[in-house]
C-alpha cells in the first residue's frame, strides 16, 4: 500500500477520503492498526446526491457504510416513511441487518450531497477469522445504534411539544456534531416531531428569540437549552 509517509493513509483510492475523519473511537479501534487500515483500503466509494436513496427497507444487506462527507437520513426507525434520525461524517451504519443476516431494516436517504464508503461483509468475514475482535466491535456499534433508536422513540413520547422539539434537535445535533448545521426544513422537522408545521414554526420562533436555535434556509442549529 502506497502511503504519504505521515498517517499511513494512501494518497489515492477510497481510503484517501478518510484522512479528515476521527476514527479513533470507531468499531475498528479494537483491532491492530494494520488490520483496520487493510479493511479501510478495501472500502468502495459511493457518492449519493441530495434526495437520492442509498437503500430501502427489504433490500439485501451485504455491506456496512461509513460517511466521509455529508448527512444521511434514516427512515423506518418508528415509521417507514418518516425520517427518524440523521448521521454525519465518521458515522458507521448498516451493521444491524448484516449481523442478523436479514434484509435491510431501514431506508437511507441523502439529506445533502454525500460521499460514503462501503465495506463488503465478505471482507469483514475474512478478517474476522484471524481477528475475532472485529465481531465485538461490530456488536458494540450495533448496540450504540440501537440506543439511538431507543432515544428516537423516547423523544416522540414527550408530551409537551416544545420539549419534544428541543429533545429531537438536541439528539440530531449530538449526532452531527456542534459544527454541523442540521439540514432540515421546518416541514421536515415537524414531520419528525409528529407536529404541524405551524406549531413547529411558532416553537422555533420562540427558541430563536431565547437563543437556543438558529434558523437558516433548510437548515437549523441547536445551540443548547436556555438557562432557567
Amino acid at each position: 500500500m502506497v502511503t504519504d509517509g505521515r498517517d499511513g493513509f494512501p494518497d489515492t483510492g477510497p481510503i484517501s477520503d478518510l484522512r479528515h475523519l476521527d476514527l479513533s473511537d470507531s468499531w475498528l479501534a479494537g483491532v491492530p492498526d494494520t488490520v483496520a487500515r487493510a479493511l479501510l483500503a478495501r472500502c468502495e466509494p459511493v457518492d449519493v446526491a441530495r434526495g437520492d436513496g442509498l437503500y430501502e427497507i427489504g433490500a439485501p444487506a451485504k455491506e456496512v457504510y461509513l460517511i466521509c462527507d455529508g448527512v444521511i437520513g434514516l427512515q423506518g426507525l418508528v415509521d417507514p416513511k418518516r425520517i427518524g434520525h440523521l448521521l454525519g461524517p465518521s458515522a458507521w451504519f448498516g451493521e444491524g441487518a448484516v449481523l442478523a443476516g436479514l434484509p435491510r431494516l431501514l431506508s437511507v436517504t441523502a439529506m445533502t450531497d454525500a460521499r460514503l464508503v462501503r465495506l463488503p461483509m465478505s471482507e469483514i468475514d475474512s478478517a474476522g477469522q484471524s481477528y475475532p475482535g472485529l465481531w465485538r466491535g461490530l456488536a458494540v456499534l450495533s448496540a450504540h445504534n440501537c440506543a439511538v433508536t431507543t432515544r428516537v422513540a423516547r423523544d416522540l413520547m414527550i408530551s409537551r411539544p416544545e420539549d419534544r422539539v428541543a429533545a429531537v434537535l438536541a439528539r440530531l445535533q449530538d449526532g452531527l456534531g456542534g459544527a454541523q448545521d442540521i439540514p432540515l426544513s421546518q416541514e421536515q422537522l415537524a414531520d419528525m416531531c409528529v407536529l404541524s408545521r405551524g406549531a413547529v414554526s411558532r416553537i422555533l420562533a420562540r427558541m430563536e428569540a431565547a437563543g437556543t436555535v438558529r434558523r437558516g434556509y433548510r437548515a437549523l442549529r441547536w445551540l443548547g437549552q436556555a438557562a432557567d
